[in-house]
């Protein structure tokens, strides 16, 4: 599932349907208009059309897919139009991620800590819910005192990650290969390959927020079988890395 508005359906969404969308099992669009093309779904949610009411966005998301396409897959990933998914590594890391996805919790992405008790999923890289997860959400968590029902903000990855782990103590998942290289990755590859750490005093919230999971550099930035790829902002970058991908011999 990816979040989207209408002016970039014929831009960012079809790069999406073009390259990697035809290989997930099941894909749709939640935006501000419906396009059966898509497919695109147009939902309600409390509050204002904005990024600072991601949640609420988010939650009417969840909320819809639970209620109609709960029974018909293992798990459920999400994220935004700015993504690039490798579906099949995606497949392949979550078949032995837990034995049976309909009865076992899963919650898993890139790992962040905000702060000394605040965990989270990116919401940029994407992240999975497992069947049982989203059942207990949908059907307990969307609506409980300490899962934020009524909250407007931005930071829809902290909310749902504070509610699982309040809730139901669901927590977060090591996503690393066995060499500790990562498979979701919050910026695009170029960014990753070339980042390093900050000279001090400067500092850096990438390096804070992995502070107990130290970043690779270089080729060790990203696992072989890396899953996903945040700010991919235009579609011709989306198109490009397809290409270089899948059909360059």
């Amino acid at each position: 599932m990816v979040y989207t508005m209408e002016q970039n359906h014929h831009t960012s969404i079809r790069a999406i349907r073009e390259t990697w969308g035809g290989g997930c099992d099941g894909f749709l669009a939640f935006s501000t208009k419906d396009d059966p093309r898509i497919p695109a779904i147009s939902l309600v949610h409390d509050g204002p059309e904005e990024y600072n009411n991601m949640w609420q966005k988010v939650r009417s998301i969840w909320r819809f897919v639970g209620k109609h396409y709960l029974d018909e897959f293992d798990f459920f990933f999400q994220g935004g139009e700015d993504l690039y998914v490798l579906p099949q590594n995606l497949r392949q890391y979550l078949a032995s991620a837990v034995d049976d996805p309909t009865k076992d919790d899963f919650f898993g992405g890139r790992r962040f800590q905000q702060s000394q008790n605040i965990f989270f999923n990116s919401g940029g890289a994407g992240y999975a819910l497992s069947q049982a997860t989203l059942r207990k959400f949908t059907d307990t968590g969307l609506d409980h005192p300490k899962c934020f029902a009524d909250k407007h903000t931005a930071m829809e990855d902290v909310m749902i990650a504070r509610c699982l782990k309040d809730v139901f103590d669901i927590g977060l998942v090591d996503t690393r290969d066995a060499q500790d290289r990562e498979r979701f990755h919050p910026f695009s590859p170029g960014s990753h390959y070339s980042w390093d750490y900050p000279i001090p005093p400067a500092r850096d919230w990438y390096e804070s927020y992995n502070r107990l999971w130290p970043i690779k550099l270089k080729e060790q930035c990203c696992a072989p079988d890396s899953v996903s790829f945040h700010y991919m902002k235009k579609p011709a970058m989306v198109r490009h890395l397809h290409s270089l991908l899948y059909f360059c011999d």
